[in-house]
């Protein structure tokens, strides 16, 4: 019994471990309140650090204002409707109050998570450098009612993550 329940600790510990090794990308969505809404494919671990776009004063996504994963608050995925199109679990969501300067109206952007990330941002795309000194790129498209946060990796697609808008985009931009 002793040795299942250590077997069955060790597992568990080791999967929290690769779940949040390493650095991710999200999806942020500023509500044009305060507020910032962040969609993630795993868990942000205790220690990271979200790097996110934000809006310049033309509207124009900006790189980066730092988070401390203390400052987001967990959101049941089931209130947004959001998917992560490679797993089979659901995204994971959070808020997080931003300031008060980017509440002048709502924003759509991407955001770096990880412990030791140097994120830029791009002509449209995010890249980042993680602690191995791997750089990494995702981008942004829309859909016809929502937006969709792409990463490929040699050609092949690493992360596919997706957050409704609840309403009609008039010109989608993904091909």
């Amino acid at each position: 019994m002793v040795t299942r329940f250590l077997a069955l600790a060790l597992s568990l510990s080791a999967s929290a471990c690769a779940a949040t090794a390493g650095a991710d990308f999200a999806i942020v969505k500023l509500d044009g309140s305060g507020e910032a809404l962040l969609v993630a494919a795993s868990p942000i671990a205790p220690g990271a650090t979200v790097a996110l776009e934000y809006p310049g004063a033309d509207q124009r996504p900006r790189c980066c204002h730092r988070l401390r994963a203390a400052e987001l608050v967990a959101v049941d995925s089931a209130e947004v409707l959001a998917s992560d199109e490679l797993g089979a679990t659901a995204p994971r969501v959070y808020k997080a109050k931003v300031p008060s300067a980017w509440a002048d109206m709502p924003f759509i952007g991407m955001a770096a998570v990880g412990s030791d990330i140097r994120p830029q941002s791009r002509a449209g795309r995010f890249e980042l450098t993680d602690s191995r000194g791997a750089t990494r790129a995702a981008s942004l498209c829309t859909s016809a009612e929502g937006v969709h946060l792409m990463e490929t990796e040699q050609g092949r697609l690493r992360t596919h993550l997706y957050l409704s808008l609840g309403y009609e985009i008039e010109s989608p931009t993904c091909r």
